[in-house]
């Protein structure tokens, strides 16, 4: 229960040392915030000359000592100027990457990872632009913690950068926060000398994850010289009008130019998918029906109850209230709601009915697997290529369906014909290696 105080006595001196302590520790925390920073390297002399880092190390130099996205497309570019991969063009702006049988050179961990990624998704040895994503949402949130982590530790490894703050600091920090904590509680409740405790950690966290690396006196001096090369390739007319396929003509000014907009190899989308099943790529439409088809997943039967009785409520309110209305000269929305409730109800009724004796087979892989909507009340779909169509729906499943299956995967789905109520899915186990 909360404890009333009055700012008098010994809650005073309570009040007094609970803001001083607090006081006290947000200075500190900005202290350790200002000193994690790095400083801003100056902008080197602007020249074409490149360093011995990788693309990807030096967009960590050249952006603060963080690794933005543009590393990874860079990373891809480079390893085309390298002839570790080829780029080719099959339309206007219709990039194609070709992976080449072997690798000769020995790879960083970060460039390696992005060459797995490209042979996982290829087919026949081949990927299209678009395909080139890392995963959906949280798997490309993941896969690229993963890169950057990489890069960071390359960049360690060559003295150019440095953990901006021991963990210790944080430790002791963290530890000081029960000082006014204590205070707030005895002062107040134990409930709010919680809630000191989790904004204080909290705060760490963010301070933490703002600036994890920071300068050393050789990374500083190749910030300044990379922060040249950019200044360079900005004010470049030609460079400006590159394409993938100028690797030849630039060799890796290219990729440290970090020409993203061909090779975006970010987040997959939810929509558009690329597909190689029946052994050439196309681009694929996903749908995700949740209103229109009416009645898209429902069990037949349901459907059947459901469409009947959305037929007949609007056939009685058409009934009842339909001359009236129409006597009283009122038309418009009162009687579309109705009207619309008959023909929708019947032909759900008709197509649901249809489905009682009918099923499909599909098998191919799921392109997309999707879960929309808070926890308590998610939809899950899944969505497999025929091999045939340019744009599928995804079938609306059940959580039981839908946990355990990975996207990619090849399975087969029965589900009825006009309102997709998937039946059963069954995983191809010689893809997976039962």
């Amino acid at each position: 229960m909360a404890r009333f105080f009055d700012l008098s006595g010994t809650d005073a001196v309570l009040a007094v040392a609970a803001a001083a302590a607090s006081l006290a520790w947000l200075v500190a925390a900005a202290i350790v915030f200002v000193s994690r920073r790095p400083p801003e390297p100056p902008v080197g002399p602007r020249t074409l000359e490149l360093g011995a880092e990788p693309p990807a190390v030096a967009n960590f130099l050249a952006n603060d000592f963080r690794v933005t996205d543009d590393a990874v497309p860079a990373t891809l570019i480079d390893l085309a100027a390298r002839n570790v991969v080829d780029v080719e063009q099959r339309g206007p702006g219709v990039f194609y990457v070709r992976l080449r049988p072997a690798v000769s050179e020995q790879l960083n961990a970060y460039e390696q990872r992005v060459l797995d990624h490209l042979r996982a998704r290829a087919s026949n040895g081949v990927v299209p632009a678009e395909a080139l994503t890392t995963g959906p949402g949280h798997e490309s949130t993941r896969w690229r913690r993963r890169f950057a982590n990489e890069v960071v530790s390359d960049a360690q490894r060559r003295g150019l950068s440095r953990d901006a703050v021991a963990g210790a600091v944080f430790t002791v920090l963290t530890v000081a926060a029960a000082a006014p904590a204590l205070l707030v509680w005895a002062l107040s409740e134990f409930e709010a000398g919680i809630v000191v405790v989790g904004a204080a950690v909290a705060l760490l966290g963010w301070i933490r994850a703002r600036h994890p690396q920071r300068e050393t006196p050789e990374g500083l001096a190749a910030a300044s010289r990379w922060l040249g090369v950019r200044a360079e390739l900005a004010e470049n007319d030609v460079f400006r009008t590159h394409s993938p396929l100028t690797v030849e003509l630039w060799d890796r000014l290219l990729a440290y130019g970090a020409a993203s907009r061909p090779l975006p190899m970010g987040t997959e989308s939810d929509t558009d998918a690329w597909s190689a099943v029946g052994g050439s790529w196309r681009p694929v439409r996903v749908a995700y029906p949740r209103l229109w088809p009416p009645g898209w997943g429902l069990d037949p039967l349901v459907a059947v109850v459901a469409g009947l009785g959305a037929a007949i409520a609007g056939a009685l309110f058409l009934y009842w209230l339909g001359p009236v209305l129409f006597d009283a000269g009122v038309f418009g929305a009162l009687l579309i709601v109705p009207c619309a409730a008959v023909l929708l109800g019947i032909s759900l009724a008709v197509m649901a009915y249809a489905d009682l004796r009918s099923a499909v087979e599909v098998t191919g892989p799921i392109l997309r697997l999707r879960a929309f909507g808070d926890e308590k009340r998610q939809r899950h779909y899944v969505a497999v290529d025929d091999g045939e169509s340019r744009s599928i729906r995804a079938w609306k499943v059940n959580p039981r369906h839908y946990l355990g299956l990975t996207q990619g995967e090849t399975v087969t789905v029965a589900t009825t014909a006009n309102l997709g109520c998937v039946r059963w899915i069954i995983r191809d186990m010689d893809a997976l290696g039962v």
